[in-house]
């Protein structure tokens, strides 16, 4: 179950010493105030949303909460403050002094209030900025222990941008297509309703002498003429559910395990996955975060079932003394080459940036199976949605053509 990025979680948990404790968290989602309770070292028995609580006070209906290219950017900036010797609280003052959406100013005062009251930052980080990943204040709990919170915040803005990255590379690929139907079905709807009643006022009375083709045309097109404020009304209708679902989560999960059946497309989504994998674990593990907690932060990036299942079993092999490389082979869903990455790092000791190498792999086949889908797909939707109008137009030249008395 998911929730706005405003919603107030109830939870019951186990803390350290085995004792149940109750409280609310900020989250956008279960799985994220998931996280947040991890990081304080919590161990979630139930989780709920509170009912008719809300987070975040203030923001208006027309006022946008901040997008994800802001959140990376306000860590970019953190980072850079901190990596030029800036103290953490003087960073944050400055930072909220000039923030970049007026949300910022409010959660970075919750952080400068609890830096002053002596608590760690990755907590503070977790509680006053719930939608920020999860891995990100593993980073930062990182970072503080080995004194490279700078550092570790840089490698943080890093994954987040390679995220927004592989999103947005998906979200391109499947933006191309879906203009180009919608492009084709409005030039047919144009014809069926505007041009083909024209031709059917000249062969009025004369509709017994068409070929069956050039009849079924005329008469949808009329029907559909006669029809078009709810054909019309009915478009619109596709148009906002479309736009509603796709902010449905649950929606989006299905369309991508429909996506990941498509031949090709599926490769692609496939590989575009294994690419964030490879890069987060890589981040996680350049910056002393345990490899077993690093699987699972890994993990729950990834949004297909299938490879979010197999991974879910790497963790629990490696969980059980198995290497990394040796888990990672008998799921099969990895390249001999990738393996052989993987193995070699964990030989040499080099595994961050052996799996950082199968990241960029990953991602570079992923780009080039994503462009030969598009090269494919041109053409294709063009001799389709030309054949639709083609037929539509042989059509009605023939019906013209089989009237004797119509002149050419």
């Amino acid at each position: 179950m998911t929730a706005n990025p405003s919603s107030l979680f109830d939870y019951q948990a186990l803390d350290t010493a085995g004792k149940v404790v109750t409280g609310k968290v900020a989250a956008r989602s279960q799985r994220d105030a998931h996280r947040a309770l991890e990081t304080r070292n919590l161990t979630p028995i139930s989780l709920s949303v509170a009912a008719g609580q809300s987070a975040r006070k203030g923001r208006t209906w027309f006022q946008r909460g901040p997008t994800p290219r802001q959140d990376a950017l306000l860590v970019q900036q953190m980072a850079l403050l901190l990596c030029a010797g800036i103290p953490l609280l003087d960073a944050v003052s400055s930072l909220r002094s000039q923030a970049l959406h007026p949300e910022y100013t409010d959660s970075l005062a919750i952080i400068e209030r609890r830096l002053r009251a002596g608590e760690p930052f990755a907590p503070s980080l977790a509680n006053a900025f719930p939608r920020f990943p999860g891995y990100l204040s593993q980073l930062v709990a990182a970072g503080e222990a080995t004194g490279r919170l700078g550092p570790a915040l840089q490698d943080g803005v890093t994954q987040m941008n390679y995220d927004l990255d592989v999103s947005q590379d998906i979200r391109n690929a499947l933006t191309y297509p879906a203009i180009l139907m919608a492009t084709g079905f409005t030039a047919v709807m144009f014809i069926f309703i505007v041009v083909v009643p024209r031709f059917s006022t000249m062969l009025k009375g004369k509709m017994d002498q068409l070929p069956f083709i050039s009849r079924f045309v005329i008469d949808l097109g009329m029907a559909l003429n006669n029809a078009k404020v709810l054909v019309i009304a009915a478009a619109a209708l596709v148009i906002a559910a479309i736009a509603y679902l796709a902010q449905d989560p649950k929606f989006r999960r299905r369309f991508r395990e429909w996506l990941d059946r498509v031949p090709l497309v599926g490769e692609w989504l496939l590989e575009a996955e294994l690419a964030r994998w490879g890069s987060m674990l890589s981040t996680m593990l350049a910056n002393g975060v345990d490899l077993v907690r690093g699987l699972q932060f890994a993990r729950d990036a990834v949004s297909l079932d299938r490879l979010y299942q197999k991974l879910g079993q790497i963790s629990k092999m490696v969980r059980s003394g198995q290497s990394l490389s040796a888990s990672i082979a008998s799921q099969d869903i990895f390249t001999p080459t990738a393996v052989s990455l993987i193995q070699v790092g964990e030989t040499s000791g080099e595994l961050a940036t052996l799996l950082k190498s199968m990241a960029d792999l990953y991602a570079n086949s992923g780009r080039q199976r994503m462009k030969r889908f598009l090269i494919l797909l041109e053409p294709i939707a063009i001799l389709l949605i030309g054949g639709v109008i083609g037929g539509i137009v042989a059509a009605i030249m023939l019906a013209i053509t089989s009237v004797n008395q119509v002149t050419l």
